[in-house]
């Protein structure tokens, strides 16, 4: 019998035969009696003396009595699980209760078999020799009466002379076992249940852990399937075995083009010993763990080293199940070392567009400032060759002087704008810093746009409308805004007026019911082609060969998509303009 299968059930010595019979009746062969001296409670029974007298192979402990239990409580740990099972009268473990209650209030002392089979011996422990024992049991009995549960074939010839000796009328009960048995079957099914409840709970919270242990693994590939750089990836393979195995120590080598590099410190012999591994797998130098190579096809990307498994005796079990993920862990540390080498042929790449990007965004101001300068230069040549001739007169100086401060104040707002664009890009694409928003009025932004583009927005040919609110304000860049309004305005006066001689733009603002803030941006322009319409937003896409550099569009689109998390859609028929319509939160 198993110590998790074995029931012991502890009576006092004389109701012991009776329990013994019932179970053997039964048929239990994970159910054994065991008894504790009969004194009714003088002294009581304690755990010490209960100890001392359990069986290494006790699975669970039923204790049985009266008195006897007065003063248990709490059983001390190293206990199996224990239950008591106190008795208003010890005689309810032969007998029908009411059988019992009913002899007691009569006046009837109850014996069994055991107790009767040493009546002598239990007179003398009463302080009495058997022939003066009458006037004792006089005082409080009027009658013997012997449950008989038919253990003892003598029972009856010794219920006579202890008649004799007491002077008791006496009489038997044949009670059987069948009271016993009941009671014991009650007691053992509820014992059985409990240890199959038991049993399940255990059950369930291994399972629970083993799924619990599944879960994280999967979460842990999943994640390893996602990490974008190698020590990422390494970090989540060490979670992983260190998951799995919980191992006192885990080592990880890098390799690259069959070169170690360095990495943390690892003891000499572990790391000669990784370096030395010939195969797949091996054992470490302790045989309390395994080496593993991390591949992938021929290549050879690092050597791990788990140690000091808390079960070394599973070594091989936990070596096949490391080696089940070896692959993967293989595939994702190749992944991340070909992603590093795309990102640095795609910065390569992105410097390249950066430059482009900085340039085109640059040339609108830097247009614009030179052609204020070059007017600003005629202007001045004409008055100085006028003042040399002695024509100049004093309202062709007041012409000039206001030109001049109108061009000035145009060439300083673009370079102005020339100074923040370069700032910009040098914040977000040299530093890395994120962006400092605020809040502004954004028809004052696009007031500024409209001034700074000043002659390329002449009225006589452009005629512009704006509605928007004054007083609406939001939280963003005002440098973007600015760059999409003029990448919007230019492409109209580049592109959709090219061969008109006059053109309306119209640009409505308005925050909508969602709290979106709406742009539709419209001019009446030439339109644009069905094939150029699904590529205006690529960079690099210009219909315009002469005079374009085909990034207008997609710096709108990444500023309006990627930065301000929004969208940009745009709306087109040949001969009859264009409509951008943008939504930002």
């Amino acid at each position: 019998m198993s110590a998790a299968t074995t029931l012991c059930v502890f009576v006092c010595h004389n109701f012991v035969a009776e329990v013994r019979a019932a179970i053997e009746a039964e048929g239990w062969p994970d159910v054994i009696a065991l008894e504790f001296p009969a004194r009714c409670g003088r002294p009581p029974l304690s755990w010490a003396e209960l100890r001392a007298l359990v069986p290494e192979n006790c699975g669970g402990l039923l204790v049985l009595g009266r008195a006897c239990l007065g003063s248990l409580g709490e059983p001390p740990a190293g206990f199996p699980p224990v239950r008591l099972v106190p008795q208003a009268q010890c005689f309810h473990l032969v007998a029908e209760p009411r059988v019992v209650d009913e002899a007691i209030g009569a006046g009837a002392y109850l014996l069994t078999p055991s107790w009767l089979a040493e009546w002598p011996q239990h007179l003398q422990a009463l302080g009495f020799e058997p022939r003066e024992a009458g006037a004792f049991f006089a005082d409080f009995a009027r009658s013997l009466l012997l449950l008989d549960t038919g253990l003892d074939p003598q029972a009856a010839g010794r219920l006579a002379e202890l008649q004799a000796a007491v002077n008791l009328p006496a009489r038997s009960v044949a009670v059987g076992l069948v009271h016993t048995r009941l009671l014991l079957c009650r007691l053992v099914l509820t014992w059985r249940l409990e240890q199959a409840q038991r049993s399940a709970r255990e059950q369930a919270r291994q399972h629970g852990a083993e799924l619990a242990d599944y879960v994280a693994a999967m979460d842990l590939l999943t994640r390893l399937a996602k990490t974008q750089s190698e020590a990422d990836t390494i970090g989540t393979i060490g979670e992983l075995f260190e998951m799995l195995f919980a191992p006192g120590a885990l080592y990880y080598l890098r390799l690259e083009n069959n070169v170690c590099l360095p990495g943390p410190d690892i003891p000499a012999a572990m790391l000669e010993a990784m370096r030395d591994l010939a195969g797949d797998h091996g054992w470490t130098p302790d045989g309390q763990g395994f080496l593993l190579r991390i591949s992938h096809g021929a290549e050879v990307l690092g050597l791990i080293a788990i140690d000091r498994l808390a079960f070394p005796a599973y070594r091989q079990r936990y070596l096949n199940m490391a080696l089940a993920v070896t692959g993967i862990c293989g595939m994702a540390v190749a992944n991340a070392r070909n992603r590093r080498r795309l990102l640095e042929a795609e910065k390569m790449a992105s410097l390249g567009i950066l430059v482009a990007g900085v340039a085109h965004e640059i040339n609108t101001p830097l247009g614009v400032s030179l052609m204020a300068s070059s007017a600003l230069k005629d202007q001045s040549l004409a008055l100085a060759e006028h003042f040399a001739a002695r024509t100049m007169t004093q309202s062709e100086l007041t012409r000039y002087l206001d030109s001049v401060a109108a061009e000035t104040a145009l060439i300083q707002q673009n370079l102005e704008r020339i100074g923040s664009l370069v700032a910009t890009f040098r914040q977000v694409a040299v530093e890395g810093k994120p962006l400092q928003t605020h809040r502004f009025r954004l028809r004052a932004t696009l007031e500024g746009v409209v001034r700074s583009l000043g002659a390329r927005l002449d009225p006589r040919r452009v005629q512009l409308q704006i509605d928007c609110d004054p007083a609406l304000e939001i939280d963003g860049v005002p440098a973007d805004w600015a760059s999409i309004f003029v990448n919007l305005i230019t492409n109209s006066l580049q592109h959709g007026f090219k061969e008109r001689q006059q053109g309306v733009i119209g640009i409505q603002i308005a925050r909508d019911a969602r709290n979106r803030l709406c742009i539709d941006f419209r001019d009446d322009g030439g339109g644009i082609e069905p094939e150029a319409l699904a590529r205006i937003f690529d960079p690099f896409f210009t219909t315009d060969l002469q005079g374009g550099m085909g990034l207008g569009m997609h710096l709108v689109y990444n500023l309006v998509t990627h930065r301000m998390g929004g969208s940009i859609r745009c709306d087109s028929t040949v001969g009859e303009g264009v409509h951008f319509h943008i939504e930002v939160p």
